[in-house]
């Protein structure tokens, strides 16, 4: 396990943003459903991020995202 000083915080949040901006180019192609990956997942992630949040548990959320 990591010491959290040692997590590439950058990297993670890249990889997130990426993922992140991946959905969002799915939007209002009939069939494809983003919303709930988006809702359910990247956004919450995102929102404890932004709000300074960095925990191992955080870290491996942004990094398992696919």
């Amino acid at each position: 396990m990591l010491q959290t000083k040692d997590m590439n915080w950058e990297k993670a949040k890249e990889h997130l943003d990426e993922i992140t901006n991946r959905y969002k180019r799915l939007v209002g192609i009939p069939g494809v459903n983003t919303s709930l990956a988006l809702t359910l997942v990247m956004y919450p992630l995102l929102r404890r991020f932004n709000s300074g949040e960095r925990t191992q548990e955080l870290y491996d959320e942004m990094l398992e995202v696919e």
